[in-house]
């Protein structure tokens, strides 16, 4: 009789290249800590939005659209790539601008990282283009690689420099005085002499009235200083408007 062995031939291990899902995905956060390694940190460009962009989702949004709202869990942090968000802080009686940001900004990010509710609410100004990362991603990112806390922090940072500085140069000043760094601060900001900015929008940002902040633009127009249209402001003597300025 013959005898007959079955042998096991061993199996080639086969590997499946698992797909990138989109960044806006429930399963991105979950891949990013399967498969990102410490050389494809380092392979990160130097400049912190290209760093960041590659694990953001791109978003553009028309006027008037709210990015989250006042008190709302933080699921989402925001860079603007182009236009203009202004934070918006809601009492009982007033509706105050807290601040107007542009390209190259952050949003969203403290209260995602510290996991508390955002503090105002985001509403788009002008068509604005912005990078948008879910908390779940931010977090993977700075549990993955500390570098990527120190790229936020550096957006964290300028917005609360810019914040403590304006607090700073508006103490003690007068209302005409407040309006007029206001148009300073936001030409050079925009760097261009002309402001996209409706008056009820000036007033709700240094919490003055409306007739208050007609009445002092108006004495600027008079004096040449600057020129009023419908929703913008031009300046029209740059030096002579830093001269309005206490030294």
């Amino acid at each position: 009789m013959c005898d007959t062995r079955l042998t096991e031939v061993p199996r080639r291990r086969r590997y499946i290249r698992v797909p990138e899902p989109r960044p806006d995905s429930p399963d991105y956060a979950r891949w990013l800590r399967r498969t990102m390694t410490r050389d494809d940190f380092e392979a990160l460009p130097q400049d912190d939005i290209e760093a960041l962009r590659r694990f953001a989702v791109v978003e553009t949004y028309p006027p008037g659209t709210v990015l989250f709202r006042q008190g709302d869990a933080p699921r989402a942090a925001f860079i603007v790539e182009d236009g203009e968000i202004e934070l918006v802080y809601q009492t009982k009686y007033d509706r105050l601008i807290v601040e107007i940001l542009s390209a190259g900004a952050s949003i969203g990010d403290l209260a995602v990282m510290l996991e508390t509710p955002y503090p105002y609410t985001g509403v788009v100004r002008t068509p604005t283009t912005t990078l948008r990362f879910s908390a779940e991603t931010i977090h993977t990112l700075i549990e993955l690689y500390p570098e990527i806390c120190f790229r936020w922090l550096r957006f964290i940072s300028k917005r609360l420099e810019r914040a403590y500085r304006w607090v700073v140069e508006l103490a003690g000043k007068s209302a005409l005085e407040q309006i007029v760094h206001f148009i300073l601060h936001e030409a050079d900001e925009r760097r261009s002499m002309t402001i996209g900015l409706a008056q009820t929008h000036l007033a709700a940002t240094l919490a003055l009235s409306r007739q208050t902040v007609s009445r002092m633009l108006g004495q600027l127009e008079r004096e040449g200083l600057i020129e009023c249209r419908r929703g913008r402001i031009g300046i029209r003597d740059l030096q002579g408007l830093r001269k309005r300025l206490p030294r």
